[in-house]
């Protein structure tokens, strides 16, 4: 009988002690039901602003305590174009005006003065009511440049309670420049449209979204 050889025998011990060392450290890994569950990471995501519970919004004419009528059909004429692009409908100027008419009418107000917004709700079908006050709206003309201003408070009425459910005052400026008088002017004019869509939008685009958009 051949006896094996001794470097054969020392082969083979080392491969049991590599099995056996190889077994101990197996034993001590955990198995994966006993591993900590550990949470899955989550993408970061701004702060959400909670929803007012309104599907639709009546922009009401811009109560004008500073600044022309052509500044304040700007930005009425913004406004709803802002709220649409939020996912809110629009609703026509049109029957806003006439049912404001109407109101007042009944009430024997004096134009100008807040209609209630629970009257106005009732009588076109809308859950709120955007009143809008223009608190600033200047064009200077320096030397050689023209700074524009536009000033802004809008509130969001509920046509259930008549309370202020939303709220924002916002302010854009901006100014031109030109060699001459004339040029000031001709600048200052598109400048000032848009400083005041640049003071809508900065109000509106803290507004929760509409129903358009969920």
């Amino acid at each position: 009988m051949t006896k094996p050889k001794p470097a054969g025998l020392a082969c083979v011990l080392v491969l049991v002690m590599m099995l056996m060392q190889g077994c101990s450290t197996m034993a001590k890994i955990p198995l994966i039901r006993d591993l900590p569950l550990v949470p899955r990471a989550e993408e970061e995501t701004g702060p959400v602003t909670p929803a007012l519970g309104v599907g639709t919004i009546a922009v009401m004419p811009v109560d004008i305590r500073a600044g022309s009528p052509d500044a304040a059909k700007m930005i009425r004429e913004k406004l709803a174009q802002e709220l649409y692009f939020k996912g809110y409908p629009k609703i026509p100027f049109e029957m806003i005006d006439a049912a404001l008419a109407d109101a007042r009418k009944r009430d024997e107000a004096a134009a100008g003065t807040m209609v209630r917004p629970q009257l106005i709700g009732g009588m076109i079908g809308v859950d709120a009511v955007l009143y809008t006050t223009l608190l600033e709206a200047n064009t200077a003309y320096r030397y050689v440049y023209a700074p524009v201003s536009v000033r802004a408070l809008f509130e969001l009425r509920s046509v259930r309670t008549g309370d202020v459910i939303w709220m924002q005052e916002s302010r854009a400026a901006d100014r031109d420049y030109g060699v001459t008088k004339r040029s000031l002017e001709l600048g200052s004019t598109k400048l000032f449209e848009d400083v005041v869509f640049a003071a809508v939008k900065q109000a509106v685009d803290k507004l929760p979204d509409g129903p358009g958009m969920r």
